[in-house]
């Protein structure tokens, strides 16, 4: 128990940490942003270092969320506070597609008043904002899957949208340098601010899930049966149930044993097939109800004539 305890305070240490070093990059980067905005007097870029802003605030949601949803369950929530990432996946999903909003309007605004914009300090500002976003997404990224946290796997792509925006007008700013042409910059914001789009609405049905108690994938759930069927002890089972809440997953099923069996026995084989589900299955809190074979196959019989 000891152990599992442990190795949960490791994995949340883990996730706050990463959530600490997203918020303290995108704080500077919004300084940095707006100050380029200013001294480059481009649209596109300061708008950009007011995007960032959302994006300050919503990697404080994170690390508040993480260090809530890492909260032993209480008498309020008896299944822990998992949730609470999945919540602040959905607002971050939620803010993307407000910035981008946001985004494109200023873009339709560029287009019809063309500034032309001094590129040296924008570029500056949002290559550097591109490196870094690149650097810390991955990390956030690799710390979510290795923990299975959702609200860090948002974050990720929150960076990951952010950088694709920057490159979006990097570019545009490099094409009015080129050619001299101011309406390219909006045009090519634009178009990158669409795929941004498409891929938070992709992340929004995935953050969904889970809030609505939709049950954990197919293949994890052939992995909880192929326990069950490998325990010659369990002859049969039924009303299998699970679902996910944050990083975590929840499972109940009801195992179908001999009659003759003592309590004391039977006790010992749902610990056994508590042990080899959570072998399979990581983080998972598992519920498991015994039940006489033959007994329950009398009680159905006579439930369905």
């Amino acid at each position: 128990m000891s152990d599992t305890i442990s190795a949960r305070d490791r994995q949340t240490r883990r996730q706050q940490r990463a959530a600490a070093l997203s918020l303290t990059s995108n704080l500077l980067l919004v300084i940095l942003k707006v100050m380029a905005g200013f001294a480059s007097h481009s649209v596109s870029v300061l708008a950009e270092g007011l995007q960032s802003t959302v994006d300050v605030l919503a990697s404080a949601l994170i690390l508040i969320t993480v260090r809530a949803a890492a909260a032993p369950p209480d008498r309020s929530h008896p299944y822990g506070h998992g949730k609470f990432e999945n919540l602040a996946s959905l607002g971050q999903m939620l803010l993307i597609l407000g910035t981008t909003g946001y985004l494109l309007r200023v873009a339709w605004q560029r287009w019809q008043q063309p500034v032309m914009p001094h590129v040296d300090w924008g570029m500056a500002a949002l290559g550097t904002a591109v490196v870094v976003n690149a650097v810390v997404s991955r990390r956030l990224l690799h710390v979510a899957r290795e923990t299975e946290s959702q609200a860090l796997e948002a974050e990720a792509a929150h960076l990951r949208s952010d950088m694709l925006s920057c490159i979006g007008v990097l570019v545009g700013l490099a094409a009015v340098w080129v050619t001299g042409e101011p309406r390219l910059d909006p045009l090519v914001a634009a178009v990158m601010t669409m795929v941004v789009v498409v891929t938070a609405v992709r992340l929004l049905w995935n953050t969904l899930r889970p809030l609505v108690d939709e049950s954990l994938p197919a293949e994890e759930e052939a992995r909880v049966e192929a326990v069950l069927k490998a325990d010659p002890r369990v002859r049969s089972y039924h009303r299998l149930r699970t679902r996910q809440a944050g990083s975590h997953r929840l499972m109940d099923v009801h195992l179908l044993l001999d009659d003759h069996l003592s309590f004391v026995d039977a006790h010992a084989i749902t610990e056994d097939v508590e042990s080899a589900v959570r072998a399979v299955l990581p983080n998972v809190d598992v519920t498991v109800h015994s039940e006489p074979f033959e007994e329950e196959l009398r009680h159905q019989a006579e439930q369905h004539e």
